[in-house]
């Protein structure tokens, strides 16, 4: 349990740089009023960082499969007073249906590691679920899904399209080895649909063109014009 801008969260974030980075940077590119999606919530740092910076004009959509987290994730949304995010135990993918989901700790994925409990999820895709949700408008997708980068943004093909959108990405290289991709084939989907792709550092908030080696990535749409980073 936490309080968004608390002593006690900030004391956290101090002994936790990888999170400290990932609040930082999203703060930096969250403006008031946007739609947003979260996808791999996990017990909802990001989460309840979006939502702050929305507010209340803002909605997210924020997405953990594992019940444990996604217990924790409603229970911190309560705990901060939030109203405008929904949060859903959904898989997300490029396709809608279910999928075998590995159990970490407190983590999971879709690729197998040995000591892992299975857990089968359904899955929805970016595209269909604001579909059902007739949400025309999304501004920002923020991603820490285990290997999924690719699939995820698969399934959010015509939302890429369609919307003024920014995107900050966790990326797991050795993940996406075992399904056959790479994040050159991630810039390459982003880049074929207008997108500028930039890596993050963390430790300094820098962004750069090193992907062999990154750890997270942000992009924004070209189409719709550029973007001002506050970092």
């Amino acid at each position: 349990m936490f309080v968004y801008g608390s002593s006690g969260f900030s004391n956290y974030l101090e002994a936790h740089p990888y999170e400290r980075g990932e609040v930082q940077f999203l703060e930096s590119i969250t403006e008031e009023g946007m739609n947003a999606i979260d996808v791999g919530a996990n017990m909802g740092i990001t989460t309840v960082t979006i939502a702050n910076r929305i507010g209340e004009r803002g909605r997210l959509y924020s997405f953990e499969p594992l019940p444990g987290p996604l217990g924790a994730l409603k229970r911190n949304l309560r705990y901060n007073g939030l109203k405008n995010v929904k949060a859903y135990q959904l898989a997300v993918t490029d396709q809608v249906g279910a999928v075998d989901v590995y159990e970490k700790g407190l983590s999971s994925g879709i690729v197998y590691e040995a000591g892992t409990k299975k857990l089968n999820i359904p899955t929805t895709t970016i595209d269909r679920f604001l579909i059902g949700e007739r949400e025309k408008r999304i501004d920002l997708l923020n991603m820490d899904c285990e290997g999924s980068e690719l699939l995820v943004l698969r399934g959010a093909k015509e939302t890429l399209r369609e919307n003024k959108l920014k995107i900050f990405c966790e990326i797991h290289h050795d993940f996406l080895r075992q399904l056959g991709q790479s994040i050159g084939d991630i810039v390459k989907y982003l880049t074929k649909l207008s997108f500028e792709v930039r890596t993050v550092s963390l430790h300094d908030l820098k962004m750069g063109t090193d992907f062999g080696n990154c750890e997270y990535i942000y992009a924004h749409n070209l189409t719709h014009g550029r973007y001002h980073v506050e970092v």
